[in-house]
């Protein structure tokens, strides 16, 4: 794949910092919780004849889940990625299979997986105990996400500068049983990035910088 030198920059740096995407097997060590892999899908940005920053050079995939009742990331922005099935091995498996169902970009036809970012629990305890993954992967290129409609009511990507910019200046309000709590978050054109999301995309903004 070629692309222009501020993206080749950007695609080693990134590299350098993430931890390598072992395929080691889903561990078993902690009873009663599942296992989860989310993708954070990178492509060359679409960039103004004036920009050159490294910063400027990439862009990330998002999807809006679907409205789905009993699901507790119903209608939330996210980053394609589900539960482990019985069939998965590794937690490398349930992050391609999981992109590739959900918004039919495949890795493994002409892309490649850059590594992984640690591990994080949902930090709200409405959500029964799950551990989430993240991995992040080069798209294929001219790849074009093809919603999975029951699971995802439609995809975007987004630039990793817009998202720079505006940092996580807006705020979620949920009502909990113990009161209201408020989380950061950060401003797309298809709504805000919060929860999980936000937490794995400000890990990833730091990695990258």
């Amino acid at each position: 794949m070629a692309f222009d030198s501020s993206f080749k920059a950007f695609l080693q740096r990134v590299v350098g910092r993430l931890e390598p995407a072992n395929m080691a097997k889903i561990p078993a060590t902690e009873k009663g919780v599942t296992q989860a892999a989310v993708t954070l899908l990178l492509r060359p940005a679409v960039r103004d004849a004036g920009s050159d920053a490294l910063s400027d050079s990439a862009e990330i995939l998002f999807i809006k889940r679907a409205e789905r009742a009993g699901d507790p990331w119903s209608g939330h922005l996210a980053f394609p990625g589900g539960r482990a099935e019985e069939w998965d091995a590794t937690l490398l498996e349930i992050a391609v299979r999981e992109a590739t169902e959900e918004v039919g970009i495949d890795v493994r036809q002409g892309g490649r997986v850059l590594g992984s970012l640690p591990s994080l629990h949902p930090m709200s305890v409405r959500i029964p105990p799950i551990k989430v993954t993240p991995f992040v992967a080069l798209a294929p290129p001219g790849a074009i996400p093809r919603p999975q409609p029951e699971e995802v009511e439609e995809a975007f990507w987004m630039p990793l500068a817009a998202l720079r910019r505006s940092g996580r200046s807006e705020t979620v309000r949920w009502e909990a049983k113990d009161g209201a709590r408020e989380f950061p978050a950060f401003p797309s054109p298809k709504g805000l990035i919060w929860g999980i999301t936000e937490r794995i995309l400000s890990q990833f903004l730091a990695l990258a910088e």
